[in-house]
């Protein structure tokens, strides 16, 4: 892949720029609170996965995928011939049961209802559609940052044009990062991981005797974590490089604390002028993925 012909990008095309909009529409800082309570919705997507797919090694059976036709997270498929895939609409914060043609057959918009609401409606439509007694939802086991909805809180309703806005910023991700992971061998596909709400392809660059990945490339979006409060760009490679190995990037910076990859933040991009912005992630992705196998050599 070359970058070099990308060092002076300038304004971006017609479509370009709508999704270079659409990353600016509001501050990254303005999208914290609708970030945490879609972070927590998303729970109810992985915990579908937990209980009726069959669990799989990367952990993909819990983690979900953007789907363009319905704009949402959408869940793996489960219940043989005739699957189910249980979905979650960020833009109006709804829970969806879709069909095996991707209709929806069941919607719950989730603004001003809880956590546990979401729960039983899910088992209540599973019993309608399989039949049999409710099932019992098996909860992910790992933690999110506290918020009162794990208290018995509900979702904030109206849903407000902060959902919007990161419904735009996923749908970004998922076509940049498949772009750039496209020209990679062995991308997996972009997922959504419930776990820290990031969106990425996982490269495998190496493999070692036994099978396992023993040198990986991420590349991904993520609404906040690892040091950041707001939403990020990332390319990062495992093992770890040395510092002294990372080269000079021409957008963002290396993060080293913790752990070690490009980052382009949400505040550096929407500060870019509209029609700039998206072919600036671009090259950044572009440019930090090369310097990243640079540096794994």
């Amino acid at each position: 892949m070359t970058t070099g012909d990308r060092a002076g990008v300038g304004s971006d095309g017609p479509g370009d720029r709508n999704a270079g909009g659409a990353m600016g529409r509001m501050a990254p800082g303005d999208l914290v609170s609708a970030t945490a309570e879609l972070h927590w919705a998303a729970q109810l997507v992985a915990s579908a996965g937990q209980t009726f797919v069959e669990p799989a090694e990367d952990d993909s059976h819990r983690a979900m995928h953007w789907e363009a036709a319905q704009s949402a997270f959408v869940g793996a498929p489960f219940a043989g011939a005739y699957p189910f895939r249980v979905a979650l609409r960020p833009a109006d914060l709804a829970l969806l049961i879709l069909d095996r043609t991707g209709e929806a057959v069941a919607t719950l918009p989730l603004a001003g209802v809880g956590i546990e609401d979401g729960y039983a409606w899910l088992s209540a439509a599973m019993a309608t559609y399989f039949g049999g007694p409710p099932p019992v939802f098996e909860r992910p086991d790992w933690e999110l940052p506290a918020h009162p909805l794990e208290q018995g809180a509900r979702f904030s309703s109206p849903v407000g044009a902060e959902l919007e806005a990161l419904s735009e910023l996923y749908a970004t991700a998922d076509r940049l990062i498949a772009e750039v992971a496209e020209k990679l061998e062995h991308a997996s596909p972009v997922r959504c991981w419930p776990h820290h709400l990031d969106i990425a392809s996982l490269i495998t660059l190496e493999r070692d005797s036994e099978g396992a990945a023993s040198r990986t490339l991420g590349i991904g979006m993520a609404p906040r974590g690892g040091g950041y409060d707001t939403w990020y760009w990332y390319v990062s490679p495992w093992p770890y490089p040395a510092p002294a190995r990372l080269r000079a990037l021409r957008r963002g910076h290396w993060h080293t604390e913790g752990w070690t990859g490009a980052v382009l933040a949400g505040d550096e991009v929407v500060a870019m002028p509209t029609d700039a912005r998206l072919g600036a992630v671009r090259d950044f992705l572009e440019d930090a993925v090369e310097a990243a196998l640079d540096a794994l050599r």
